[in-house]
């Protein structure tokens, strides 16, 4: 968690943080003082708030004001009420319920974040999990024209996905059914990854001896396997919060870039992958996290959600970098264990 901080400047960060996302104006010592439990006088406390500054988490925006966090700040006051949060209560099982209500995954994403952005006043995100991840429940394969069929995917998470196949030969109503049935009955249960690695080693190795009627309905197939797909729903709730934020106002840069972000999806998408092969689990993005200079004034938090039948999304909050780390990251992991819980009834 960054330099490791005596109680007492821990106690003084914290105070000072808690003020700061309260009044959005800069603390001062006197301020601290007076609300510090261990009685410490102003000038002991000036000189730890100075301490603090000379590690990098204050600043001072003049000399004659109080001081404002840093990033590090921040990051440090994140990583703290993690560490707090990371007890599970029982869960609520009606919530539950009213996340599974339509029996979709991608139903399920959108009560997942409109919840959460309910809960955090601000807006919130829910992504479903790639393509690849998702498992097979059946298919079924339905001709459209001359060299073109029509491949229908149903998960088990009820996550529906369409392609138009094409093929050099023309098959039959009853030779598409008898594809459709042979790959639902040898794949079900299967992640489309998985699939994708078997068709791979077939392609790459020599072929299995088997039926004709096998060899191709493999063939049919495979070139949509092969080609990695990463078909993901975004959703995204709570934009009419953003300009009742705190501040909002005197910083619509901050709200611009923000919405900015979400139109830039595909590069949020690829951030969430890479934290996620880095460390699993609650992901808290801010400042110089973000690839993109024009998004360093918000933060992030994001929390997995979903198992393995139903693959794993990711749903999560974005607001201004003065987010209340305090009641968003204990949020943000109460709804993705609530959206975990109700992937398994799907």
């Amino acid at each position: 968690m960054g330099d490791q901080l005596r109680a007492r400047e821990e106690a003084i960060l914290l105070g000072l943080l808690m003020n700061f996302l309260e009044t959005r104006e800069p603390v001062a010592s006197k301020r601290l003082a007076a609300q510090c439990a261990e009685g410490l006088s102003p000038a002991t406390v000036r000189n730890i708030l100075a301490g603090l500054e000379e590690k990098g988490y204050l600043m001072q925006p003049h000399p004659s004001a109080g001081r404002v966090p840093t990033d590090l700040a921040y990051r440090y006051l994140a990583e703290h009420v993690a560490m707090e949060a990371g007890g599970e209560e029982a869960p609520d099982w009606s919530e539950v319920d009213t996340l599974v209500a339509d029996g979709s995954l991608n139903a399920l994403a959108r009560a997942a974040s409109n919840t959460l952005a309910e809960r955090v006043h601000g807006l919130a995100f829910a992504v479903t999990p790639a393509a690849g991840e998702l498992r097979l429940r059946s298919c079924e394969l339905v001709p459209l024209s001359a060299g073109r069929v029509l491949w229908v995917v149903v998960s088990q998470a009820g996550q529906v996905l369409e392609a138009v196949l094409r093929s050099p030969e023309a098959y039959s109503h009853e030779e598409l059914r008898w594809f459709s049935n042979y790959l639902s009955e040898t794949y079900a249960g299967w992640s489309l990854g998985e699939i994708r690695g078997h068709l791979q080693g077939q392609v790459e190795g020599e072929r299995a001896q088997c039926r004709r009627e096998i060899r191709q309905a493999l063939a049919l197939v495979a070139p949509y396997l092969l080609a990695v797909p990463r078909e993901r729903e975004f959703f995204w709730e709570g934009a009419s919060w953003l300009l009742d934020a705190p501040g909002a106002d005197e910083d619509l840069g901050t709200v611009r870039a923000l919405l900015e972000s979400l139109q830039r999806k595909s590069q949020l998408l690829d951030l969430l992958d890479a934290l996620g092969r880095e460390k699993p689990g609650l992901r808290v993005v801010l400042g110089a996290d973000w690839p993109d200079p024009a998004s360093r004034s918000l933060a992030m938090v994001a929390a997995p959600f979903g198992g393995e039948a139903a693959g794993y999304g990711v749903l999560g909050v974005i607001g201004p970098m003065a987010l209340r780390y305090d009641t968003t990251i204990p949020l943000v992991l109460r709804v993705a264990r609530l959206a975990s819980l109700a992937s398994t009834r799907l």
